[in-house]
């Protein structure tokens, strides 16, 4: 364990990374789960072969774009908690 505030902060900083991985991770997962069940209840709208296609077409669904908007949101709370932890 760190015995100095600086390395009492790099502590608590790689912690809040850790955790934003955790959210990242399961964000994903999220987003996973309800695009499976969209192409397995709407497989004429939502099942195509292009991967860009696929993503426009679930980014119209509200929660689908809710949940990518919150990992984004962390996403960009995470590069910021690394920007703070390089600069300790």
């Amino acid at each position: 364990m760190a015995g100095n505030t600086r390395g009492k902060l790099k502590e608590e900083f790689r912690g809040v990374h850790t955790n934003f991985d955790w959210c990242i991770k399961h964000i994903n997962k999220s987003l996973n789960l309800i695009a499976v069940q969209l192409m397995q209840s709407q497989p004429e709208k939502y099942k195509v072969d292009d991967a860009e296609q696929a993503e426009a077409l679930l980014m119209e669904y509200p929660l689908y774009q809710g949940i990518k908007a919150l990992g984004e949101g962390i996403t960009t709370l995470d590069d910021l908690a690394n920007s703070i932890y390089a600069s300790l």
